[in-house]
């Protein structure tokens, strides 16, 4: 107002001016807040997937990311084929064709690197089959010690011993065994691809024995070569971040991600 008690000519042009001036501030300052937002997003995704291709390459580049177990239990399951041979007689060729599937525990791992070997486990097997040739069945189960090696690329050697415990009929049509309980004590050695990570074929040899221990006479028993093939996976480790985001503790991140 002037001092006439009028309005002051300009008094309009300053409002409104202070008017523009205001709404402009506020698209600014909601086209900052939105621009944070989209660069905060990009940074959260850029970060993920930084992340994603460094577990993938480390997973690529080094082949314990392969074969590392998430925990002690390892699973599998063969399919075997024993012939026996002429140490010290071969009466019947007997032939044998056999399921294995096994659960292992793992008792020690060694990181020197000068050791040859890596992993030490204990492994329960299944036996289930039958003889190709002169017939009757083969059930039982074996315990086996296994020592695994350090890993070349994808490929892990390792060794197994142990004996096992079986009942058969395979007594009634080869004079080799007499008669139903039979003992396999055995050892070989294999190798694991590990065309996946956890994900291992299997390839083995083995040298089986098969007698009674002097249960009953006689006791010739017989020696065989096992040539078993099969598949063995691990526990896969947990994804990094998968207990705890990378958002978690960023109220903007958090917000962003959840857009």
């Amino acid at each position: 107002m002037g001092r006439t008690g009028f309005p002051h000519p300009q008094g309009g042009k300053i409002k409104r001016v202070s008017r523009k001036l205001g709404l402009r501030q506020a698209l600014s300052g909601a086209l900052v807040v939105g621009l944070v937002l989209i660069l905060t997003r990009q940074a959260a995704m850029a970060q993920t997937l930084a992340q994603d291709s460094s577990v993938n390459s480390t997973t690529s580049a080094d082949p314990n990311g392969f074969w590392s177990n998430c925990g002690r239990w390892t699973f599998g399951a063969q399919l075997g084929f024993a012939l026996e041979n002429d140490i010290p007689h071969n009466i019947s060729h007997i032939a044998i064709l056999m399921a294995q599937p096994s659960v292992g525990l793992t008792l020690l791992n060694f990181h020197s690197p000068g050791f040859p070997i890596s992993r030490f486990s204990v492994v329960s097997e299944g036996i289930l089959g039958g003889a190709v040739h002169p017939g009757g069945h083969v059930i039982g189960h074996a315990l086996l010690f296994r020592l695994d090696g350090k890993p070349v690329h994808r490929v892990v050697p390792f060794f197994n011993v142990g004996a096992g415990v079986l009942h058969t009929s395979v007594n009634d049509r080869a004079p080799e065994l007499s008669g139903s309980t039979q003992f396999n004590p055995q050892g070989g050695l294999g190798i694991q691809y590990f065309f996946r990570p956890q994900r291992a074929f299997v390839l083995e040899y083995r040298y089986m024995h098969m007698s009674n221990n002097g249960i009953q006479e006689p006791n010739l028993g017989f020696n065989s070569s096992m040539i078993t093939i099969g598949f063995r996976w691990l526990r896969r480790p947990r994804p990094l971040g998968s207990k705890v985001t990378e958002h978690g503790h960023n109220p903007v991140l958090s917000l962003s991600a959840k857009k």
